[in-house]
């Protein structure tokens, strides 16, 4: 969330609120045959989901990135920057993951390298964004 506390004129009056919220990502490591997981925290919206993939697979492995028992999408483990292919059934889990931390999961296939970058919009636990200074006075 970003926060002006000054407007425009400088006159130390605090500037109305605007509704941004931070973006966050994560990277983890893939090594081919063992899945990849990162925890969300309850509330985030995914942003998305990216295999920067340094080695391809020599066997394809599961496609599918699930977020919790839920398939969210397919990612390839060819060579490459690979994108997620969003399922769009899933839409209502990815814009909120809900009220707890879930687990966001990806098993490249056999012999692949590379790194796996999620990146979500953090939330409070309901969805809700809370302005940073909310409630401050200028006295």
């Amino acid at each position: 969330r970003v926060f002006k506390r000054n407007n425009p004129t400088n006159d130390g009056t605090i500037a109305p609120d605007n509704t941004g919220a931070a973006t966050v990502s994560r990277e983890k490591a893939i090594v081919g045959a063992a899945a990849t997981t990162v925890v969300i925290p309850a509330g985030a919206i995914v942003r998305s989901v990216t295999a920067y993939v340094t080695t391809a697979a020599t066997s394809s492995g599961a496609t599918d990135v699930t977020i919790g028992a839920t398939v969210v999408g397919t990612l390839s483990d060819a060579a490459g920057i690979n994108n997620i292919t969003f399922d769009a059934a899933a839409v209502g889990l990815l814009a909120n993951v809900g009220t707890s931390d879930v687990t966001l999961s990806y098993t490249a296939g056999t012999g692949a390298v590379g790194f796996l970058s999620v990146v979500w919009t953090a939330r409070n636990p309901d969805g809700t964004i809370t302005n940073v200074g909310e409630g401050y006075t200028n006295e």
